[in-house]
């Protein structure tokens, strides 16, 4: 099926799947409406796709696909559903009060960028890119045609959600745009390599896996018991995940060399262990409400599972076919 499904086409589907259905935005049976499936794939899939398409063009790396995915999430939650701004939005729960002023979520804002980042358009991009090592670092969009087709897609969404939404976040929605064009020019412009590559031996892929998996509990866990609680002014707890998304990248990047010393194997553990934090806690805590998560989360920790096995062969083998250096 691999060779015969184009990577693009691949990541159509991918995008939303661990957007929306892995993280329990959208159940399982409700992304198989025809209605959702489509807007769930010219969102999220094109958005891939065009983050992609710009960082293999620019020929840019990791770094680039970070701010195109922040900018990303600001364009879903910022200009489309304007979570960031309405505070009657139904996933917002506590964060509703709990750190918004002057008409912004902030906590829920920071919470939502970092979140698209990572698994709606990080996430997306490797995994695919996994499935078709051979196809690492070609584009996938080589028609122009499908380029534009891609685009249009991407901004109707927007439009038909306007016709939609009725809230109406005045000036944010200015900032927004002009946010979203200042990250897309810092990844226009930043060297595609910050750091040095450190020739290094990486640890085995499990330590990714579990820092995958604790990295988001741990925000989780920083997010939703201290806005519970309020025990702590939002500022203080906005920047303590800061720093401890800073702390994990660093900790990442020290065990890969700056990104010269890992695999596939390695790769696919890290958004592996985020991703199954996802499935694991769903069905725990919906106490009921979303039966399908019974059978959707462990449908894809099986799926993960397979994939990780596939992609151990592959690359033990690549590893005991390549020459030995002297």
């Amino acid at each position: 099926m691999k060779l015969r499904i184009p990577p693009a086409l691949a990541l159509l589907i991918v995008a939303p799947v661990f957007g929306e259905v892995v993280s329990g935005s959208t159940r399982l049976n409700e992304f198989f409406n025809p209605v959702t499936f489509i807007t769930e794939v010219m969102l999220y899939g094109c958005g891939a796709i065009i983050v992609r398409e710009l960082v293999v063009r620019w020929k840019k790396g990791w770094l680039a696909m970070l701010l195109l995915g922040m900018a990303y999430g600001i364009y879903e939650e910022g200009l489309l559903v304007q979570s960031f701004f309405d505070p009657t939005w139904k996933d917002l729960g506590v964060l509703a009060t709990y750190g918004r002023a002057a008409g912004v979520n902030w906590v829920w804002t920071e919470h939502l960028i970092i979140f698209h980042a990572l698994i709606s358009i990080s996430a997306s991009i490797t995994f695919v890119e996994i499935l078709y090592p051979g196809q690492r670092f070609d584009s996938w969009v080589k028609s122009r045609v499908w380029w534009i087709v891609n685009w249009a897609a991407f901004i109707a969404v927007l439009f038909l959600w306007k016709m939609l939404i009725k809230y109406n976040s005045g000036i944010w929605q200015i900032v927004s745009t002009l946010t979203i064009l200042l990250l897309a020019t810092f990844a226009r412009l930043f060297p595609d390599r910050i750091l040095p590559p450190l020739n290094k031996t990486a640890p085995r892929p499990a330590r990714f896996w579990w820092a995958g998996f604790l990295g988001y509990l741990i925000q989780f866990f920083l997010i939703y018991s201290i806005s519970s609680s309020g025990g702590l002014p939002f500022p203080i707890l906005m920047s303590l995940i800061l720093l401890f998304d800073a702390f994990v990248l660093w900790l990442l990047l020290r065990w890969n060399g700056n990104g010269a010393s890992w695999d596939d194997r390695h790769r696919l553990a890290l958004l592996s262990g985020a991703l199954c934090f996802f499935l694991i806690f769903l069905p725990l805590t919906s106490n009921g409400k979303y039966p399908i998560s019974y059978f959707s989360s462990p449908l894809f920790l099986i799926l993960l599972w397979l994939a990780s096995r596939k992609v151990n062969q592959r690359v033990l083998g690549e590893q005991s076919a390549a020459p030995l250096t002297v």
